[in-house]
């Protein structure tokens, strides 16, 4: 469906009931420790298509969250209070507006007791009275979804390299557009390419950089954090065009002299090819150079499509509430020195 502009989750994780309003298309999300920034993050992978959506919460706790031997009660993990009645099965409710419409969803994970690694195959789904039944099995298959989600700490992985050449590499003008947003943090990039020297296995291969000034290619790895977290992210924004994509912890990996190159080139990116961004961070000066960025004259044009969502523990309602400001709100209290990051607002 078309870029959100509300999501509502209820059982998932930490929330009972959790809502976004007026989401813009590059949203930050913002708050204290454990008050849920990675669970919004993982809750936004929902997807229509229950098969989908089942590989992707597996592949959070098998790759991005490093549990071994996963049973199905793993899956627990994922339900309100951790607490779910495997009897009748798990339920989780959805609800993802667009301008152009409203879809309600409700995902019913069956306890089988049978035993899933990585991710399960040769599962059986039905629909019944509109909630998609998750059935598990334990069979083994590979990652076939791409998961639109870059966890902390995940930068280099040879998985880059597939992803590359079947995205981008065979696209000659999108190739180009990436060369030159890495010209960003790599200025002598002349063009990236599979290692030559390995014929078999291919999409296992480091990828090389080229460079004006000299004729020896380099692999991506030499080139520091901040290079390859850019990287990473360009090309998941290639892979999920005209889709959403998640960041947790953006900032993480980026000396802080790299910010305003790196906002304005994710943000151009990001716009170019229609990518929704929601992406989470602690970093104060993270912050503040993500409204100096959109204070340019050349980038203001972005200004009325960012967000930023402080999530709070709220004594009141019992519940995690996002706080939605509009850049004009976030750029007065980044001004005025105002705590966005929770803590001091609960």
């Amino acid at each position: 469906m078309a870029h959100l502009t509300s999501f509502t989750v209820e059982n998932f994780k930490r929330f009972e009931h959790f809502e976004m309003q007026n989401i813009g298309q590059f949203n930050l999300i913002v708050g204290d420790n454990n008050v849920g920034k990675t669970s919004v993050l993982e809750a936004l992978l929902i997807d229509e298509d229950p098969e989908v959506y089942k590989q992707r919460l597996l592949t959070v706790l098998y790759k991005f969250r490093q549990f071994t031997d996963i049973t199905d009660s793993y899956l627990s993990y994922f339900v309100y209070r951790n607490k779910p009645d495997w009897e009748s099965g798990m339920q989780m409710r959805f609800m993802l507006s667009s301008v152009d419409e409203t879809k309600n969803l409700s995902i019913e994970f069956k306890n089988k007791s049978q035993y899933i690694r990585n991710v399960v195959a040769a599962s059986q789904f039905a629909t019944n009275n509109g909630i998609n039944t998750i059935e598990m099995g334990n069979s083994y298959f590979p990652e076939i979804y791409p998961t639109p989600y870059i966890p902390l700490f995940l930068a280099y992985e040879h998985k880059l390299t597939k992803m590359y050449s079947e995205y981008v590499g065979m696209e000659t003008k999108l190739d180009d557009e990436l060369v030159e947003h890495l010209k960003s943090i790599i200025p002598t990039i002349k063009s990236i390419k599979v290692n030559p020297f390995v014929t078999s296995n291919r999409d296992n291969a480091p990828l090389f950089i080229s460079r004006t000034d000299t004729e020896t290619a380099l692999p991506l790895g030499f080139f520091g954090d901040g290079a390859i977290k850019l990287f990473r992210i360009l090309i998941e924004i290639a892979v999920n065009k005209g889709k959403r994509l998640m960041i947790d912890e953006i900032d993480a990996g980026v000396h802080i002299q790299n910010f305003r190159k790196f906002w304005k080139t994710i943000i151009r990116f990001a716009a170019k090819l229609e990518v929704q961004l929601f992406m989470t961070t602690h970093n104060w000066e993270c912050l503040q150079v993500f409204k100096e960025v959109l204070e340019e004259p050349e980038m203001q044009e972005f200004q009325a499509k960012a967000r930023c969502f402080t999530l709070i523990d709220s004594p009141v309602t019992k519940r995690v509430e996002a706080v939605c400001s509009t850049f004009e709100q976030f750029e007065t209290a980044i001004e005025n020195g105002t705590e966005l990051r929770g803590g001091a607002m609960i």
